[in-house]
């Protein structure tokens, strides 16, 4: 699998860590983001809590611009999936790659972890974000009826990082 360059981005705009200071800001760009769908605070604080441990699992960046925080994204890991938990934009600050950024960034860190496959859910809906993991390489695999909030369907989406070794019943002795 060839990874994806990494995405730049427009002047006045850094791609970085998240930090503790950052979590309130994050939570209300995920309210205005998501609206229902959002996450709560507690949500949040547990994911900085186990991006920070000795032996992450959760990893998280952050899109500024100037300073104030206007993108966001974490991946879960546990082997050998990698899960894209969350992705947004400030609806002031789309079209200018930054998802693209993001999105980019996680499927990199999911490789270096050593993830085999990708997964992540995304709103039926949501025609934008689906066009935008399709051109990434991720393939519609499953629907999850009513999973969002009113009833709306999730999409499963999966990108294969390395394929897969062979199975454990594939390796059974045929003497036994």
């Amino acid at each position: 699998m060839t990874l994806p360059d990494p995405v730049a981005l427009p002047p006045g705009y850094l791609q970085r860590n998240w930090t503790a200071q950052d979590i309130d800001t994050v939570v209300a760009l995920d309210a205005l983001v998501f609206g229902p769908d959002r996450w709560s605070a507690q949500i949040f604080q547990a994911e900085f809590a186990a991006s920070n441990r000795s032996n992450p699992h959760s990893y998280y960046q952050l899109i500024t611009y100037h300073d104030t925080v206007v993108g966001f994204c974490g991946l879960a890991y546990g082997p050998p999936f990698a899960d894209i938990t969350t992705i947004g934009i400030h609806p002031d600050h789309t079209g200018k790659r930054l998802g693209a950024a993001l999105l980019t960034w996680l499927i990199r860190t999911a490789y270096a972890l050593g993830a085999q496959d990708m997964l992540l859910e995304v709103r039926a809906d949501n025609t934008v974000a689906q066009r935008l993991y399709a051109a990434n390489g991720f393939d519609h695999i499953h629907t999850r009826p009513r999973y969002y909030p009113m009833g709306i369907d999730a999409w499963v989406m999966r990108k294969r990082l390395r394929e897969p070794g062979a199975s454990s019943a594939a390796n059974l002795s045929t003497k036994e």
